[in-house]
């Protein structure tokens, strides 16, 4: 930054400011800044270990992928099934929460989700992308009641569920929610 006191300019980045919009600019942005400090409400605190949920449970894989994996997940989801592309895509980190797992050890493993409580999840499940990472994605296990639709989950404040287990298996894949 170049200051020029006889014509009244400083000039920062290239452009020449007048001196008088510096002086304004610079009370403007301690302001700002002030406002800004006295106002925080622990905005980024967080959460009291009593309001956390959490849904965890285990991954056990049986068999082997017989065909490409480029990406393996567990996702949480808010809306429904069926899924449309759209929706997946639109929806990732926001309603769509996925958990990536190793693409190439099909180890037993677990996971954990935080989750926001009293908010219903309709869909969690394992999925494989197997090629175009906007189209080619299946399910290969998913939570599920004896009539074979999904279990969906409402957690109160500070509620934690665990043992939501999920079985994958390679050579008898569920149905698939997705719209085609």
């Amino acid at each position: 930054m170049e200051t020029n006191f006889a014509f009244g300019t400083v000039v920062f980045l290239g452009m020449k400011i007048p001196a008088t919009y510096c002086k304004l600019l610079k009370k403007s942005v301690f302001l700002l800044l002030v406002f800004s400090i006295s106002s925080c409400d622990k905005g980024l605190a967080p959460l009291p270990a009593s309001q956390i949920a959490t849904i965890s449970g285990s991954i056990h894989f049986v068999g082997m992928a017989k065909d490409s994996v480029k990406i393996l997940a567990i996702a949480l989801a808010i809306p429904p099934p069926p899924f449309s592309t759209a929706t997946i895509v639109s929806g990732l980190n926001t309603t769509i929460f996925p958990f990536a797992l190793s693409a190439t050890l099909f180890r037993d493993t677990t996971y954990s989700f935080t989750v926001k409580p009293d908010t219903t999840y309709h869909y969690l499940g394992v999925v494989q992308n197997f090629g175009d990472i906007f189209t080619d994605w299946r399910v290969l296990a998913f939570v599920h009641d004896d009539k074979d639709s999904a279990v969906s989950f409402t957690l109160k404040p500070g509620e934690q569920r665990a043992g939501i287990d999920l079985i994958v298996r390679f050579d008898s894949l569920p149905r698939q929610p997705f719209i085609k």
